[in-house]
């Protein structure tokens, strides 16, 4: 844990460092004793680490009256057992020489932190906690090392929260704490399960980090873990805006909150923006898409756009469906008429029924009713529109011989 002190060296220092050399008294020691410190010192020099130990073991009696010279070998002798793997005596020496208070004041937090290094050897990890936590305490500028050994030890016993707290003090008194300190807080304030914490940490992240799309991720998770879904949204909005959505998917993603949350014209500005420029591919998936969007919004020229984009590419009865649906909303009779007939001819049709009676309907309008009542008879044949299809039967057949009748 730290090499061997030179024991007449130390035994020559004034008892407190606060204290300028020459304005305490040394540390009075019998000849006899000067002379075992040298023995222990050439014992320890020529590795002679059991027999240097031994021999500081018995001389300890005979400091009893030299407190200081007592505390300075405990130290000494902590080093040579420690170097011996006793671990728990090291630290139990190294406590028995904190007790005296006689150690130099500059040795101390020295001796506090290889008591706490002995005491994580020896798995003592309450006397390690107990001695960084004094040492944070004595320290009048501890070093971030300390409040990290304990957030460790704190965490492996599973207590997160006053690992988090002890993490905070450190971050509080650091001008530019470490990103990774931040991180490792937020994934304290996790485990505790606070997330309203974990939400302050990731936006001081992200201040200090503004490009990193994983900080805005993690922040858009927490707010809907916490059901606050229209602040994940509004992250996973100034992420578009920033450039941090990246991938297709994740446009497409946002697109669909932005509807869910009832802004479908805001998705289909982004659709559009994204498949104009490339950043979305132009498949009959994606301009379906932006025509629900478009429809949504009741911007029915640009869904007709959109859908006539995605017949272009590949023609389907659906999308021609959905596409005469809309010019049928627009009163563009003739349009309808076109791609309503395309529909049926090309089939696949999940409601043809539905699609015979727009048909007819746009007939109609075009003032054919002969091919609007074949339409209609078509439509009739389909359980869900026979009603519907009667009724304008029987308009048309009402109209016929109202024309019939002669004039008056």
């Amino acid at each position: 844990m730290r090499r061997l002190l030179p024991l007449l060296w130390l035994l020559a220092l004034p008892a407190s460092a606060a204290e300028p050399p020459g304005t305490a008294p040394k540390i009075d020691v019998p000849a006899e004793v000067l002379s075992e410190f040298k023995v222990i010192e050439d014992l320890t020099a020529k590795g002679s680490i059991a027999e240097a130990a031994k021999r500081g073991q018995a001389l300890l009696p005979k400091l009893k009256d030299a407190p200081a010279a007592k505390a300075l070998l405990l130290r000494n002798l902590a080093t040579l057992y420690g170097q011996q793997k006793h671990y728990p005596h090291s630290a139990a020496l190294l406590q028995e020489s904190l007790d005296l208070h006689a150690l130099p004041a500059r040795e101390v937090p020295k001796v506090l932190l290889e008591l706490a290094q002995y005491a994580v050897a020896a798995q003592n990890y309450p006397k390690a906690e107990e001695a960084l936590t004094t040492l944070i305490q004595q320290d009048p500028d501890p070093k971030p090392d300390y409040y990290l050994m304990l957030v460790d030890m704190q965490t492996q016993s599973k207590r997160y929260a006053e690992a988090a707290a002890t993490l905070e003090r450190l971050i509080a008194r650091t001008p530019e704490p470490k990103p990774s300190w931040r991180e490792m807080l937020l994934g304290l304030h996790h485990e505790s399960h606070d997330l309203d914490a974990c939400i302050r940490d990731l936006a001081a992240l992200i201040e200090k980090a503004p490009d990193k799309p994983l900080y805005w991720q993690q922040l858009t998770g927490l707010y809907q873990e916490t059901k606050q879904d229209k602040k994940a949204l509004a992250v996973r909005q100034l992420m578009y805006e920033r450039g941090l959505l990246r991938s297709a998917d994740e446009i497409v993603q946002l697109a669909q909150l932005l509807r869910y949350q009832g802004l479908p014209g805001r998705a289909a500005e982004i659709l559009q923006r994204e498949i104009d420029r490339g950043g979305i591919d132009k498949t009959p998936r994606n301009l379906g898409l932006l025509a629900d969007n478009w429809m949504e919004a009741r911007e029915l020229g640009k869904a007709a756009a959109a859908l006539e984009t995605s017949a272009a590419l590949a023609p389907s009865g659906e999308t021609l469906h959905r596409l005469g649906q809309i010019y049928s909303e627009l009163r563009d009779w003739n349009k309808a008429r076109q791609v309503l007939t395309r529909a049926l001819t090309q089939g696949g049709l999940k409601n043809p029924g539905g699609a015979w009676l727009l048909l007819g309907m746009a007939h109609y309008r075009l003032d054919a009713k002969n091919d609007a009542r074949a339409a209609f008879l078509q439509a009739k044949n389909t359980p869900a529109m026979t009603k519907t299809a009667q009724q304008w039967l029987e308009h048309i057949e009402r109209e016929t011989r109202q024309a019939k009748k002669p004039a008056h």
